[in-house]
């Protein structure tokens, strides 16, 4: 098990690093916009949406990296008033809820892109990008998450059972 957490964990730092790079896309897409507007009086036109994109990115790849990191919020009071076993046995119950939440989001969000794509759905914009583009990241970060989580159940697993391995 111990393997197959550490490669979740990589497939999150690849994840992270492609949120990284959305993250510096937005800045770079704003930078420009201001420059154009402030200096030539213009608008790329397209700096909102594709920054929103990029944001969507943003968020949804990060989420398993996050969930590595230890970075989400959670809601310590109770948790911290366990032990060791009493701990795992808690981060395994809100894993197993949140991987249900997942499942549920994941349900609901294939059918969103599919739809989109059969459709040939486009943004109202100038631009037209195809709605199911940006709308991919919202699955593949949901799936990731969910692999994630897994290796964070099988951890709390393992520490629940005893165990310093997973």
């Amino acid at each position: 098990m111990d393997s197959l957490v550490r490669f979740l964990g990589r497939l999150s730092d690849k994840a992270a690093v492609v949120s990284s790079m959305a993250m510096i896309l937005v800045v770079l897409l704003i930078l420009v916009e201001v420059v154009a507007r402030s200096l030539f009086n213009t608008s790329t036109m397209v700096a909102d949406e594709y920054s929103a994109y990029f944001y969507v990115v943003l968020v949804f790849l990060g989420l398993g990296f996050t969930l590595k990191t230890d970075g989400h919020i959670r809601v310590k009071a109770l948790w911290s008033r366990f032990g060791g076993r009493g701990r795992a046995f808690l981060d395994l119950a809100g894993a197993t809820v949140a991987m249900g939440l997942c499942l549920f989001a994941i349900y609901h969000a294939v059918p969103m892109v599919r739809e989109a794509y059969q459709l040939n759905m486009v943004s109202e914009t100038p631009a037209e990008t195809p709605i199911w583009i940006p709308q991919l990241a919202v699955p593949v970060g949901l799936v990731l998450f969910l692999l994630q989580m897994v290796a964070f159940w099988l951890e709390a697993l393992g520490r629940l059972l005893g165990s310093d391995r997973s």
